[in-house]
C-alpha cells in the first residue's frame, strides 16, 4: 500500500511541475529567438518553418496569425525607450523613423493583448493614413485625452502593448536586422 501511494505521489508532482513548466514557458513572449532594438522586440523566426516549439505552443494557445517569413515583421514593445513600461494613464509619442517597408500597420493592445475597446473605435494607424510634417514625417500621438493630429486613444489599463508591423519589409529586416535608430522612438510625455 505504501509503495503504491510512494507511485501516485510521484506521478502527481511529476505531473504538475510537467504541466507547471509548459504553462510558464506557454504564457507570454516566446522565450527564445527574441531580436531587441531599443523599445522594440521581434521574434523573426516565428512565421518560419524553423520556428522553436515553444513559440509555436505559445501561437497555438493565443491564436495568433505571424506574419510569413516572406511577408514581413512583427514587432512589439511594452516599455518606451527609457525601459520604463507603457501605462494607460501617461502620454507618449511614437516619433522617428521607420524601416523601410512596403507598407506599417502601428496598433493599440491591452495588457491581455486584445483591442482595447474605446470611445473613437480606432487602435491603430496605417501608413497611408498618417498625417506628415513639411519632411514627411510623423508623430503618433498616445494618451486616454483627446489629442489633435495622429493621435490613438490608451486604455485604461498599466499594460499597454504596441505592435508595429512592417509588410514587405526588405530580407535584413525581415530576418530580424533591425537597428534601434531605424525604429521609431517611444517617447513619453507626460505622467501623472
Amino acid at each position: 500500500m505504501r509503495t503504491i501511494l510512494v507511485a501516485l505521489a510521484t506521478l502527481a508532482i511529476a505531473a504538475f511541475a510537467g504541466l507547471g513548466s509548459a504553462w510558464y514557458m506557454t504564457r507570454g513572449e516566446p522565450p527564445f529567438g527574441a531580436v531587441r532594438a531599443g523599445p522594440w522586440a521581434a521574434w523573426p523566426d516565428i512565421g518560419s518553418p524553423v520556428i522553436d516549439p515553444y513559440a509555436r505552443a505559445i501561437v497555438a494557445r493565443t491564436g495568433a496569425l505571424p506574419l510569413g517569413a516572406g511577408e514581413g515583421l512583427e514587432l512589439h514593445a511594452v516599455h518606451d525607450s527609457e525601459g520604463r513600461p507603457l501605462d494607460g494613464a501617461c502620454v507618449y509619442a511614437v516619433r522617428g523613423a521607420v524601416p523601410s517597408a512596403r507598407a506599417w500597420t502601428l496598433t493599440v493592445y491591452d495588457a491581455a493583448g486584445g483591442l482595447p475597446p474605446n470611445e473613437t473605435g480606432r487602435n491603430g494607424f496605417t501608413s497611408f493614413e498618417l498625417l506628415r510634417d513639411a519632411d514627411g514625417m510623423a508623430e503618433i500621438v498616445l494618451s486616454r485625452g483627446v489629442r489633435p493630429g495622429n493621435w490613438l486613444m490608451l486604455p485604461p489599463t498599466e499594460g499597454v502593448h504596441l505592435v508595429l508591423r512592417l509588410y514587405g519589409a526588405p530580407l535584413a529586416a525581415v530576418s530580424g536586422v533591425v537597428e534601434a535608430a531605424a525604429l521609431p522612438a517611444i517617447d513619453r510625455l507626460a505622467c501623472p
